[in-house]
């Protein structure tokens, strides 16, 4: 431990303990021990008081004194060391005193000293306390007497305490008693409360309130109080003023004083109290015309009672200055120029003053305007019998009054005009006069009405000549009624121009440009109007022409007797009519021609002329008859008799149409075929019959005729066997002939 009390006992020992066999310890300048190997030696004046440790060269001293205190050194010459401890020997703390130059003291104006004592101690150190609070110098309060004096310049009723002071040395403590101070202060830190409060700023009160003034303050001893009421003293001493039922003459300052007896000082508080009546009345009323689109307006505030200030409001928004909106210096007139449709809305205005405020009751403000963009509603087009309605709107405030006009003539009013039952006389313009009686506006709006007759007939005619092949063929609708569209259709399906066909006359007529077999078909006319449509009858095309390409038909050969049927036929529409000419001249009328029992003189050429009544054409075609005969019975001319040696010419002739071919036989064998038949050298074999047969390969008849030569000449005869066996061969030919 360090310090030490007076009258204990201390050792010095080193750290870490290291046994010196040769040294010393000295305090201050004065050796206490001398040591050495074998031996020490104390000072004498500290014999009886010390003791020394020569293993730990430990040092002990009883009895300690205040002079005891000081620097104490151990030095070692072997081994060689030197350490040094300062010892501190202090007297302990007793009765610490706490004294005061005076405790009754003026706020300011009067200085405290605090001084500090005590019985016994050393090395004293002082600490002040005002409370629990540590007391520090500063430009107020000094510390002297090495801190034992306090000094409190110009006391402040803050520096009461209680006040102690604290001795410490380093081995005790001592607290003085509390010494407190009377310090008399104030008035000060006045205030004044209004009661009912107003808002910060604000000290006006309505007539016939009721209002008390409260003053406080800070002081020491208590304060006494006054008022004043404008610079004049009222009776009343106490803290609280009250005014009752207040009137408007009770406007001014009132002043609260306080006084300290004992510091004699005032403090004094003005406040002003304003007594205001309040607003009773507020409204908002239009001033001029009303409000009508693009020209000025005004709304006008009136208030009874008095007013500090004038808001306005739209659609509880706060109305501010633009570049439409004005306000009167007062703000009690809002003009708005020009007025638009953003201005529509619920307005009010609020006035107010320092005790009251009150609003209008709200002004519906709707911009007047129109009539504009007139309209009117009704169909464009209407069937005669029936009956329409007429509709007339326009964009207006208030709504406006209508009128109709019909060629000039008013004929209804109001919004709505029903016309009917409708004649073809009613087509025609219709006028709506829309007109606002506020805004002293009309706008007038037409309408066209197209009055119609419903379809009531339809029908395909031929216009000109009947359709003949690859000419020009036109057919035409015939209608009654109102037509406002035709469609033509062949076989049930619309018909389209195309580089052969055209529609003209509103579709009225339709035009082949050259008409073909493709064209023939069912054709109708389909007419309509939005409210009716009628489609016409079947009219069959059926396009004329021919005749072409005639024909006969029958044989082109006839045998004399016989008769032969000529039929004539063409490709005609309608069917044509026929005429027969033989050699140029008319022999019959009809398809079917029958010559009679032909002649030889019926051969030649039959023509037939084919006519269209229609197409007034004819066509003609020829046939040429071959009239066929024969062969009658031929004739043989040549010899009957021959010499031997010498050839014989047989000629054969027949009656035929067409010639006939001829055939020779001889003895049944076929010699020959031609008309001519030269035997060549006579034999007494070419002895015999010859037979000529007549062929007409057209009728398919054959003629047979022989001739007996008689060879002159001595050769036998032929057996009659030959003369059979040729004969039979002769036969044979003629029967296939036939």
């Amino acid at each position: 431990m360090n310090p030490l009390a007076v009258g204990s006992n201390v050792t010095l020992n080193l750290v870490p303990q290291s046994p010196i066999n040769i040294g010393t310890w000295s305090y201050e300048t004065t050796t206490i021990v001398l040591f050495y190997p074998g031996g020490s030696s104390v000072s004498t004046s500290y014999r009886g008081r010390v003791s020394f440790n020569r293993s730990s060269s430990e040092l002990s001293i009883s009895s300690l004194q205040l002079n005891d205190s000081g620097l104490y050194t151990v030095q070692g010459m072997e081994p060689v060391l030197y350490a040094v401890v300062n010892l501190s020997v202090q007297e302990p703390i007793s009765n610490v005193t706490l004294r005061a130059n005076a405790t009754d003291l003026v706020e300011l104006n009067d200085t405290a000293m605090f001084t500090c004592s005590v019985s016994s101690g050393t090395s004293l150190s002082y600490r002040w306390l005002n409370g629990s609070s540590k007391v520090t110098a500063s430009d107020r309060v000094r510390l002297g007497g090495g801190t034992s004096t306090l000094i409190i310049i110009s006391v402040t009723r803050y520096d009461e305490g209680p006040f102690r002071c604290e001795v410490i040395n380093g081995i005790s403590n001592g607290t003085s008693q509390p010494i407190g101070l009377n310090v008399r202060y104030g008035p000060s830190n006045l205030t004044m409360m209004v009661v009912p409060e107003m808002t910060i700023g604000h000290t006006d009160y309505k007539t016939g309130s009721d209002i008390t003034l409260s003053c406080s303050t800070q002081s020491k001893p208590a304060e006494s109080y006054k008022w004043r009421f404008n610079g004049m003293f009222l009776n009343e001493q106490s803290p609280q003023l009250s005014l009752q039922n207040i009137r408007e003459n009770q406007t001014g300052s009132y002043a609260c004083l306080a006084h300290n007896n004992v510091t004699l000082q005032v403090a004094s508080m003005t406040t002003m109290i304003k007594i205001v009546e309040p607003i009773s009345a507020v409204s908002l009323n239009r001033d001029g015309k009303p409000p009508i689109l693009d020209q000025s307006f005004t709304l006008r505030c009136e208030v009874t009672g008095p007013v500090n200030y004038i808001i306005w409001l739209m659609n509880g928004q706060l109305i501010s200055l633009n570049n439409r909106t004005f306000f009167s210096t007062d703000n009690n007139t809002m003009v708005i120029n020009p007025i638009q449709f953003s201005d529509n809305g619920e307005y009010l205005c609020e006035a107010f003053n320092a005790v009251s405020n009150l609003t209008s009751i709200a002004y519906n403000h709707v911009v007047n305007f129109g009539p504009e963009r007139p309209a009117i509603t009704s169909p464009d087009i209407a069937m005669t019998g029936h009956i329409v309605t007429f509709k007339c709107s326009a964009s207006s405030q208030p709504p406006s009054q209508f009128s109709w006009f019909f060629n000039g003539s008013q004929v209804a009013t109001g919004s709505e005009y029903e016309m009917g039952p409708l004649t073809l006389a009613c087509h025609g313009e219709y006028n709506c006069v829309a007109f606002n009686n506020i805004t002293v506006r009309n706008s007038t709006v037409s309408k066209m009405l197209t009055v119609v007759a419903p379809v009531t007939m339809t029908i395909v005619k031929v216009v000109g000549a009947q359709p003949i092949l690859n000419e020009r063929f036109s057919l035409t609708c015939g209608t009654a009624g109102t037509v406002y569209s035709i469609q033509w259709m062949r076989n049930g399906w619309p018909l389209y121009a195309d580089n052969r066909t055209d529609f003209s006359m509103n579709n009225n007529t339709l035009t082949f440009n050259s008409v073909q077999h493709s064209d023939n078909g069912d054709y109708q006319c389909s007419a309509s109007n939005p409210f009716s449509n009628m489609t016409s009858p079947y009219y069959k095309l059926i396009v004329n022409y021919g005749p072409e390409m005639p024909i006969i038909t029958g044989p082109a050969l006839g045998e004399t007797g016989h008769s032969v049927t000529f039929n004539c036929s063409a490709s005609s529409q309608p069917l044509s009519q026929f005429s027969w000419f033989f050699n140029g001249s008319q022999v019959a009328t009809g398809s079917k021609y029958d010559t009679g029992p032909l002649t030889l003189a019926s051969h030649g050429e039959y023509t037939c002329v084919a006519f269209n009544n229609i197409t007034c054409r004819n066509s003609t075609v020829s046939k040429m008859l071959t009239v066929v005969d024969g062969p009658e019975m031929p004739i043989i001319t040549g010899p009957a008799l021959g010499g031997t040696g010498h050839g014989v010419t047989f000629n054969c002739s027949a009656s035929s149409q067409p010639l006939s071919q001829f055939s020779w036989f001889f003895n049944g064998f076929q010699v020959a075929t031609a008309s001519e038949y030269d035997t060549g050298p006579l034999t007494l074999a070419s002895q015999g019959e010859y037979t000529c047969v007549a062929f007409n390969n057209v009728t398919g008849i054959n003629s047979t005729a022989s001739k007996m030569l008689t060879v002159v000449g001595h050769s036998p005869a032929p057996p009659f066997q030959s003369r059979v066996g040729l004969m039979l061969t002769a036969l044979l030919a003629l029967s296939l002939c036939l």
